[in-house]
């Protein structure tokens, strides 16, 4: 009997503690949840490439005479994109219709936005705001938040972030 008692602990230890190396494992940050390979987790530029990921993924359309400042893409698995576009009132309403973006905007002084290019909102004339619900062309829900800063008659840089899953 005492031999017995011996040996099963011995048999718990053998099976228990891959299991629980792999549960302890699978709780750290980064080894729960695989990364696609290639992709980082956090990413900014302005490279055609990271350009055109963020357009597809927030269904929008950048106006002919729009500069991209930059992009920046947050976390894979919790998907969020910014995007800042200088343009001309013009190329932000063609921006907005070609984008499906309807939301009604209404003048803000953003106290926790903080932009990823361009001058700080807070130094600008006026600021706009406006936020939709939208479903992209391959069924990703998303919010679409754009903050518009008037910065002088003929420019507006938008602020663009793309929050979805």
């Amino acid at each position: 009997m005492r031999g017995s008692a011996y040996r099963l602990p011995g048999l718990v230890h053998r099976l228990l503690l891959p299991a629980v190396i792999g549960f302890t494992l699978a709780a750290l940050p980064g080894c729960s949840s695989p990364v696609e390979r290639g992709a980082e987790p956090t990413a900014q530029s302005d490279s055609a490439e990271l350009v055109q990921e963020a357009v597809d993924f927030g269904d929008w359309v950048l106006p002919a005479d729009g500069k991209v400042l930059m992009v920046k893409r947050e976390n894979p698995d919790d998907v969020e994109y910014n995007l800042v576009v200088e343009t001309s009132p013009a190329g932000l309403t063609s921006m907005l219709e070609g984008s499906g973006y309807r939301a009604e905007f209404s003048e803000t002084r953003p106290m926790v936005f903080q932009p990823i290019a361009g001058p700080p909102l807070d130094t600008s004339p006026r600021v706009l705001r406006a936020q939709d619900l939208h479903v992209s062309r391959v069924g990703k829900s998303m919010i679409r938040d754009v903050y518009v800063d008037e910065r002088t008659v003929d420019l507006r840089i938008v602020h663009i972030e793309f929050r979805g899953q």
